[in-house]
């Protein structure tokens, strides 16, 4: 799903169909916005780019559109405790640092020799 291929084609064909709430790849999202707000001018020959603002406002269509439900867990399939994933979900520890990151990675996939 997150084949970088293409400019993640698969991940955006697969979030164009998919119904709220869901939980965007916010990197991608940010990306995105980095490149139309950098890549772009604002104004142009003293008029406004307002192409530049429908690019940077479909991104934050997506995101919006990804919570425009509340997540409310009672029609999961198959899950046992959900208090547990609530729980997990709102306590998730997020890492920050690349050097961590990296040593991670590495021990989780062993670099061939």
């Amino acid at each position: 799903l997150l084949d970088p291929t293409r400019n993640h084609r698969t991940y955006r064909l697969a979030v164009s169909k998919q119904e709220s709430p869901f939980i965007p790849f916010m990197p991608l999202l940010m990306k995105d916005m980095t490149f139309i707000y950098e890549g772009n001018k604002t104004i142009i020959g003293g008029l406004i780019n307002f192409e530049k603002m429908h690019m940077i406002a479909n991104t934050i269509r997506c995101i919006r559109c990804a919570r425009k439900e509340a997540f409310v867990g009672d029609n999961l399939p198959l899950v046992k405790n959900r208090a547990d994933i609530r729980n997990y979900v709102r306590n998730l520890h997020v890492i920050d640092n690349q050097r961590t990151l990296s040593q991670l990675s590495h021990r989780l996939e062993k670099r061939p020799e």
